[in-house]
């Protein structure tokens, strides 16, 4: 995704330690710490046109989950949870004590395990186009899951429906950040959310996360199962957006974490 005017002076790249391997992410700004999580096969870059706009009043971090992106690959499948030990692992070796975290997808399944298991480490919680099937959902879209991630990389006609603007720039970074990551990696994410019980999750969250979507993304069609459990959190529908709405509206995306972030 082609770097906007000035940012890439404003971004920093940093390599971070872990069990996991070695993280790598983008970070920008000075405040509260703001971390992103992006979505499947992608990378930091997801949220290039939001990152400059929210570090003029955060210190925001987006980071490559572990074995996409620049991070290292990974070396056996890993749940969610793992991945949410992953960034406490993040966090802890930057010296972050708290943080607000915003996941995207599975990013957003990551912040409902850190939500549930390690809310001492969050300070407001924004899930984002999460997905919320049942067993038999995933079982059903299975086949059509595993055709999406084999090949890996996708044509123009294949992206464009998925994104509000695909410009050529959009379409060589989605397929470089799903080339990083690669199909087995890819899948084992998807069998990772397939896995999780997110519903066992939800409950455990503290008072007031906040939730984002796009009027026509794939999950959108379950936020009535977030807000029956999460009944006093912050719901945001974003117009003419699919599940990538930092990238279809970024202004309406800073907007939206911003006013919450200053909320919260």
């Amino acid at each position: 995704m082609q770097a906007k005017g000035g940012m890439q002076a404003a971004m920093q790249d940093i390599f971070v330690p872990t069990s996991f391997g070695r993280i790598h992410a983008l970070a920008a700004g000075e405040g509260p710490v703001l971390i992103l999580l992006h979505s499947n096969g992608g990378s930091a870059y997801e949220y290039e046109h939001v990152i400059e706009p929210l570090a003029e009043r955060f210190r925001v971090i987006a980071w490559d989950m572990p074995g996409q992106g620049d991070s290292d690959p990974l070396v056996r499948h890993i749940g969610v949870a793992d991945y949410a030990d992953a960034v406490v692992e993040f966090m802890d070796a930057l010296g972050i004590d708290r943080a607000s975290i915003l996941g995207a997808s599975i990013g957003g399944a990551i912040c409902a395990s850190l939500g549930a298991r390690h809310a001492a480490r969050v300070q407001r919680l924004f899930i984002a186009e999460c997905p919320f099937r049942s067993p038999e959902e995933w079982q059903q879209i299975w086949p059509r899951t595993e055709a999406g991630y084999a090949p890996i990389t996708q044509s123009e006609e294949r992206v464009r429906p998925r994104l509000r603007a695909l410009t050529p720039e959009l379409l060589t970074r989605w397929n470089i950040d799903r080339s990083k990551a690669g199909t087995k990696t890819c899948l084992s994410v998807m069998w990772a959310l397939r896995e999780y019980d997110l519903a066992a999750d939800l409950p455990r969250l503290a008072p007031n996360p906040v939730l984002i979507f796009g009027d026509r993304s794939p999950t959108v069609g379950k936020l009535d199962r977030f807000r029956d459990v999460l009944t006093t959190a912050s719901t945001h529908v974003i117009t003419d957006c699919g599940h990538f709405p930092m990238i279809d509206d970024p202004d309406a995306f800073t907007a939206i974490v911003t006013r919450e972030m200053d909320n919260g």
